[in-house]
Formats: C-alpha cells, sequence, structure tokens
C-alpha cells in the first residue's frame, strides 16, 4: 500500500502519480498518459489526509475526502464528491459512487456497492458483497450481513431503457441506530428499521419496523416480527 505522506504531497502538486512496477521499481507518468484500469488515480482535487492507506488499482475522484488512518482496499472505486472518515475501511474493489458519506470507524466490504446519495454513520459494517441503492441512509453502530439489498423503485416498469421518460422519485429507505440484519435480507423500497431491531436471514422487509423489533421470515420469506429485543 502507499502511505499518504511525501509521496502523496509530491505526486499532488507535480500532477502526477506514482506507478508501482514491482516492490522494488518505480516509474511516475503524467496524469494525462495513464490508463485509470491499469494502475488506478488519486484526482488532484480530492483530499487525503495524514496516515491514509492506499492499495493498488484504486481510483479516487474529484471532491472526495478521506479522513485520517482510514484504509483504501485494491480495487476500490470512489466516486466524486463522497466523504469517508476517520479509522474506516473500505474493502477490496468496493465501489462508492457520488455523494455516498461514510462515518468514522465503519467498515464498508469487499466488493460492495454504495449507488451515491447515501449516508453511512459511526462504527457501522456493511459486510462484503451488499448493494445500498440510491436514497438509503444506515445509522451508527449497525451491523449488516452479506447480500443485503436495499431498492428505491416501487416499479421497475416505470421506465424502459433507453427512453426518454422521466424516472419516478426514489423512495428513501432508513436503518437506525444499532440495528442487526443477518446474511440475504432486502427490503423493499420505503421502508424503516427502528433502532437496536434484530433482522433473521434470509428475510424481505415489506413495511416498516419498530424499534426493539425481533424480525423473522416465514415459509414466504416476508419479514414478521416475532419479539422484542431487552433494553436492559
Amino acid at each position: 500500500m502507499i502511505e499518504n505522506n511525501v509521496t502523496y504531497k509530491r505526486a499532488k502538486k507535480k500532477g502526477i502519480i506514482e506507478l508501482q512496477l514491482s516492490s522494488n521499481t518505480k516509474k511516475k507518468e503524467s496524469m494525462s498518459n495513464v490508463d485509470e484500469r491499469i494502475i488506478g488515480f488519486i484526482h488532484k482535487d480530492a483530499s487525503i489526509a495524514k496516515g491514509v492507506r492506499i492499495g493498488k488499482f484504486v481510483s479516487i475522484h474529484a471532491n472526495t475526502r478521506i479522513g485520517k488512518n482510514t484504509v483504501i482496499e485494491d480495487g476500490a472505486r470512489i466516486y466524486e464528491d463522497c466523504t469517508v472518515g476517520r479509522k474506516s475501511i473500505i474493502g477490496p474493489n468496493a465501489v462508492l459512487r457520488p455523494r455516498t458519506r461514510i462515518g468514522d470507524n465503519t467498515i464498508f466490504g469487499s466488493l460492495s456497492v454504495s449507488e451515491g446519495d447515501n449516508s453511512i454513520g459511526n462504527f457501522t459494517t456493511v459486510h462484503a458483497q451488499c448493494h445500498i441503492t440510491k436514497k438509503v441512509t444506515i445509522g451508527n453502530c449497525c451491523f449488516i450481513a452479506p447480500f443485503f439489498i436495499a431498492s428505491n423503485t416501487p416499479n421497475i416498469t416505470s421506465r424502459k431503457h433507453g427512453t426518454s421518460k422521466k424516472i419516478p422519485d426514489l423512495l428513501s429507505t432508513v436503518i437506525r441506530d444499532y440495528v442487526r440484519i443477518g446474511i440475504n435480507v432486502s427490503m423493499i423500497p420505503g421502508c424503516s428499521i427502528g433502532e437496536h431491531s434484530l433482522i433473521y436471514q434470509n428475510c424481505l422487509i415489506t413495511k416498516d419496523i419498530l424499534p426493539y423489533s425481533i424480525v423473522k421470515g416465514g415459509k414466504d420469506k416476508v419479514g414478521r416480527i416475532i419479539g422484542k429485543v431487552s433494553n436492559k
């Protein structure tokens, strides 16, 4: 990984990036002559704080801010106007599309995707291969297991691909603080999960979930409240 110290500052000042060809060989080329698919890049207007570690084949686009002591793993793509807080981890090949906000001490797992205009709080883990669609808010101290999917469009036939028909308004999805979600859970558009709730694996969330709820799917996988989490 490349430590964010003199090496990065020198590269940013000269408008170049550093190409790591091997453990002992380095070559520098102008930004305009480099293909990001081969080596990745850090845009000159990105803000990278001290102590950040950046892996190979990473792209960090314009007006993005990365906080102190954060780790950006190999192959990650962070698009325009994103914010990643302090001491967070962006996993291998993860994708953060424009205007994703990630807090401090948060993990965004490998191969997970945030489609942009999202907010993820502090001390939260979004595990591997999760799909966070647009207009999703995830609170603090949450745990989301692999294969979670949040959706935002209630009618997938509302716009045919390749037409100019107006895209319908997207519905917001909210996961409040201290929520724990098991593997392979999906949420339909516009739902919310109350704080401290526990969602069992393989559930489909089709309505708002009250705080401190325990939710388990039936044979149809639709999540139903089966109890309450103790608040002691």
